[in-house]
């Protein structure tokens, strides 16, 4: 497409060539060629200006209109929890005045109805929390502190699902590169120089992945707060790891922590090309719900229950190497040469990850099972 500039450049062009071939006889060519660059500036000047106009009062009227929703939203939130409440007394009320074997038509049709305001309520939940999912929301406290006062938002699907995918790639570079570190460290070099760069990474990558997390939350991903916690007590394991002397306890326990990590970063790769592959499903199927952004380092999340009996093998062998860490480390302290205050540390550390992670898979499971008996159940009546 031709625009403007490119026009006045050839009729310049054209002008300077007939110029040259005739000779400079016309008086007037001077005043018609400044005349002509006056005009063009005044247009396309003209034409950014109103373009700007119209676009900040978009911006002002999408402001305005996101304000409005976000008190709109509030209200009916509260309005949707009186409701419940009142709909739950009438529940009881019911009950006690139903006695086993005495139901009357009238009663079976107060319980109907019941039932159908329940579906009315979860139905207004769920439209709730989609439009809230468009709606920027308000950054965590860690967010605040390293971006001020930047909304961490995106308004479009897309962006979201290429900010996640882009949050994939990094883990699994970072992966990589953790991999490479703890083999070289394991099996090629033997000094306290490399293990501090590796575990000055572990406390950059594990800083920068809770960043990320964080803004996955932000923008309506279901990541469990445990999860969370387990990468700040993480970054002060990585921490303390680095603080940790060259002395006897650290050579003794050093090689249980690299086979650790290598084992850690073989599962984060099976994460990563599982998780890879549900992506690009859900781009396949044209789904972007933004509830599908549940996936963390360590942690077992929702997606992974289609591929639970892959899984789950994997993550309890890792959270059964985090105590068998603890309980090295718990051993290890009571050792006449051991004098290191980094060793009970780390040991209760990675028993309260181990314990975190074991309990937090639990729930994982209940959690899922239920919710697949519920949706059975529903099924099977709306099926009758």
């Amino acid at each position: 497409m031709e625009t403007e500039s490119d026009s006045f450049a050839d009729y310049n062009n054209n002008s300077f060539e007939a110029w040259k071939k005739n000779g400079f006889d016309s008086s007037n060519f001077l005043n018609n060629s400044v005349a002509e660059c006056s005009q063009q500036l005044a247009t396309s000047t003209n034409s950014i200006k109103d373009r700007h106009k119209q676009y900040k009062r978009k911006i002002l009227e999408l402001e305005e209109i996101q304000g409005t929703l976000s008190k709109e939203i509030e209200a009916e939130t509260q309005l949707l929890s009186e409701i419940r409440a009142n709909v739950t007394r009438l529940c009881a009320v019911v009950d006690l005045k139903l006695p086993e074997h005495s139901a009357t038509p009238e009663s079976e049709m107060a319980a109907k109805q019941l039932r159908q305001l329940k579906e009315q309520i979860k139905d207004k939940e769920r439209l709730l929390q989609e439009v809230n999912l468009w709606l920027p929301r308000k950054n965590a406290w860690i967010l605040k502190v390293h971006l001020g006062s930047i909304k961490a938002s995106f308004l479009k699907k897309e962006d979201k699902l290429a900010y996640k995918e882009e949050y994939e790639t990094f883990k699994y570079i970072f992966t990589i590169v953790s991999l490479v570190f703890a083999f070289t460290n394991l099996f090629i070099i033997n000094s306290r120089i490399t293990d501090a760069l590796y575990h000055f990474l572990l406390v950059w990558y594990y800083c920068t992945t809770t960043l990320r997390e964080h803004v996955l939350r932000t923008n309506g991903s279901r990541i469990m707060p445990w999860w969370l916690i387990h990468h700040y007590l993480t970054i002060v394991v990585s921490g303390v790891l680095l603080m940790w002397p060259d002395s006897w306890s650290y050579t003794e326990y050093r090689r249980y922590f690299l086979y650790f990590s290598l084992y850690l970063c073989l599962v984060q790769l099976l994460q990563y090309y599982y998780q890879r592959g549900h992506l690009y499903r859900l781009r396949a199927l044209g789904s972007g719900d933004e509830s599908e952004m549940t996936i963390t380092v360590e942690g077992f999340q929702g997606w992974m229950w289609r591929g639970l009996t892959f899984i789950i093998p994997f993550l309890l062998v890792i959270y059964s190497l985090e105590l068998y860490n603890a309980y090295i480390l718990y051993h290890l302290s009571f050792h006449p040469k051991c004098q290191e205050w980094q060793v009970p540390v780390v040991g209760m550390l990675f028993f309260v990850l181990g314990s975190g992670n074991f309990l937090a898979l639990l729930r994982v499971i209940f959690n899922k099972w239920r919710a697949n008996k519920d949706f059975q159940l529903i099924t099977k009546y709306k099926a009758s």
